[in-house]
């Protein structure tokens, strides 16, 4: 589970406590509204943090017996590390979606020229 669900859980039981406040208790419904609205303010500013989209919970590793050989799935020292996928040139138009020769420098369909990525 990601950080920002956790989030928008909480919001949303806050939402409900207030309004059941609200309900029960009218004579507290401007301090009601002011933590609210501070409460939702808080809440964008926590959820357009780097850590909210980080998992949270979720199962723990156990740890690994002494001289046993990790299978946490990071390389070990000396590991070679997998080598990354070489990239393809856009063989399609952007704005066409037509087929575009590898050295072509325009769409034949559209005239459009080729885009640089």
């Amino acid at each position: 589970m990601k950080g920002r669900t956790v989030l928008t859980i909480v919001n949303f039981s806050i939402v409900v406590a207030v309004i059941g406040v609200l309900l029960v208790y009218p004579q507290f419904s401007g301090l009601a509204f002011y933590f609210l609205v501070g409460w939702l303010v808080a809440g964008l500013v926590l959820f357009y943090q780097p850590w909210s989209s980080r998992p949270v919970g979720g199962p723990t590793a156990a740890p690994a017996a002494a001289g046993a050989p990790s299978t946490s799935g990071s390389p070990g020292v000396g590991a070679p590390l997998p080598s990354a996928p070489a990239s393809a040139p856009l063989d399609f138009c952007v704005y066409c979606a037509a087929p575009i020769a590898p050295t072509a420098s325009s769409c034949a369909a559209c005239g459009h020229p080729r885009g640089r990525f």
